[in-house]
């Protein structure tokens, strides 16, 4: 119970770190996917202890709403990513409930990537970030809106743009080097519209969630 109490009063530390309403996040976290993917998604969704399964799947995909030191935006991972990948985002969660700072957890990430505690994904996979709806939380609990930029990743470890004839904004760029590297394939601006437009509904109920005052 005492343990319990206290990793709810570390979260309420922690604004950049939102807990919304579940129904709320699984719709939130399965906006990241094509619609096809989202009936048979697992949902993971975050509570005051962290992430927790709130649905599980009977297809290859793992969606969640990371919150990245205060980066708030839904992510799909295929079976791959969430073997090696989606750990992060759950780490994450955890140490910032324990009170570790961005820098900390960064740092860390880093330092268990070296030892073999976390790993590159194994094989070629795809990730989804589909949805336009992205926010960044400052340690305040400011909230700012990212720009709308719906895309599908693929696992490029260790890449650089020059490998690929990336250039960021283009057709295909990375979007760090390291062995959570990813090719970066934004939709076309037909697909962008169209998602934009099918997401107002979901936008207006999160950013009222979220505080966020355009």
């Amino acid at each position: 119970m005492f343990a319990a109490l206290l990793a709810v009063s570390l979260f309420a530390q922690s604004p950049q770190y939102p807990i919304l309403d579940r129904d709320l996040e699984v719709e939130l976290a399965l906006s990241a996917a094509p619609a096809h993917v989202r009936p048979n998604a697992a949902v993971w969704v975050l509570e005051a202890s962290g992430f927790v399964l709130a649905r599980p799947g009977t297809n290859a995909f793992s969606c969640l709403v990371a919150r990245r030191d205060g980066d708030l935006f839904p992510i799909c991972w295929d079976a791959e990513g969430a073997a090696s990948l989606l750990p992060i985002d759950f780490d994450d969660a955890r140490l910032r409930l324990a009170g570790k700072s961005g820098a900390d957890i960064d740092a860390l990430v880093k330092q268990r990537f070296a030892d073999g505690q976390y790993h590159a994904p194994a094989r070629p996979g795809v990730s989804y970030m589909l949805s336009p709806l992205r926010y960044r939380i400052d340690e305040r609990g400011g909230v700012t809106k990212s720009p709308a930029n719906p895309h599908v990743m693929f696992y490029g470890p260790n890449l650089r743009d020059a490998d690929i004839g990336g250039v960021r904004g283009s057709y295909v760029f990375m979007n760090k080097v390291g062995p959570d590297g990813m090719m970066i394939v934004p939709v076309g601006a037909t697909e962008r519209e169209a998602i934009i437009r099918d997401s107002d509904a979901l936008r207006q109920r999160l950013e009222a969630a979220i505080g966020f005052r355009p």
